[in-house]
């Protein structure tokens, strides 16, 4: 298999911890009865638009799918509050979670930056590792952060990225506009170095015709970060779903209500 046994590793590791314009595809989460909050309105709560396996639409105005949204809606069936799901850029929709204009973005990375502007669950959704990548033909070594100085490191323009990457002077950092171009861009040399979602990658050049003569491994993992949903602080109901989903979650993960969602993602790399 052209990916390695480090694709198949990081999706394990990765599902492990789980126990302009805005496309608006309107997706209710919880059971028709379900009890909206009292005010009568639906919390509506983003979702990036393009990160598989986690989250996703094939084409616009098409409903949201991945392993995130379909979490995200299980639990708040569990919590039994009706949301609306719309989709919509990854950093727009943060912002519109900031300021309060939606209740809600996912997938957030879980942080301490983050939990300055945000309300974050107890126990994130799942981790997914940050990986280094470099092409098949490069030399064998291991990379960790501090390999990266001194060399050009791809990354993806708009995605999380630790602050002792993005502000480390002695890492030569090009933006690329999202994974496949960033793979692309480590292949054709462009880049030594891509550091990038280890599930995310392994996804890509599964199922992107695209990127199907592009060999690259992986040669180091600098963090294996945990990610979920970012309640806003500035949302009316923000608070009080952030502490429902919490629950909820937990419930979730103490009894396996998650497992099936694992089953049926896990093997989506293969297809």
């Amino acid at each position: 298999m052209r990916l390695g046994a480090w694709a198949w590793a990081a999706l394990a590791t990765a599902l492990a911890g789980v126990v302009a314009g805005v496309v608006v595809v309107r997706s209710v989460a919880a059971d028709p009865e379900a009890a909206p909050p009292a005010n009568g309105a639906v919390p509506v709560i983003g979702v990036e638009d393009d990160w598989p396996p986690f989250a996703w639409i094939e084409n616009p105005g098409q409903a949201p799918r991945g392993y995130a949204v379909e979490a995200v809606r299980l639990v708040f069936r569990e919590m039994g509050v009706p949301v609306d799901i719309v989709v919509m850029p990854f950093g727009r929709c943060m912002h519109e979670a900031r300021v309060g204009k939606i209740a809600a973005c996912f997938n957030s990375v879980f942080s301490d930056d983050i939990r300055k502007n945000y309300l974050l669950h107890s126990t994130p959704l799942f981790n997914e590792p940050l990986a280094v990548l470099a092409r098949a033909t490069a030399p064998r070594e291991t990379i960790d952060a501090k390999g990266l100085e001194g060399r050009t490191v791809g990354y993806v323009q708009g995605y999380q990225y630790p602050d002792w990457f993005m502000n480390n002077k002695a890492i030569i950092r090009v933006a690329a506009s999202g994974d496949s171009a960033l793979l692309l861009m480590l292949e054709r040399g462009r880049v030594d170095l891509a550091l990038t979602g280890a599930t995310v990658a392994a996804w890509r050049l599964q199922t992107n015709p695209d990127l199907r003569d592009v060999k690259v491994r992986m040669v180091g993992q600098v963090s294996n970060d945990g990610f979920g949903v970012a309640f806003s602080r500035r949302h009316p109901h923000g608070e009080v779903l952030r502490r429902g989903f919490d629950q909820a979650l937990l419930k979730l993960q103490a009894n396996d209500g998650l497992r099936e969602l694992q089953r049926k993602h896990l093997p989506l790399l293969a297809q």
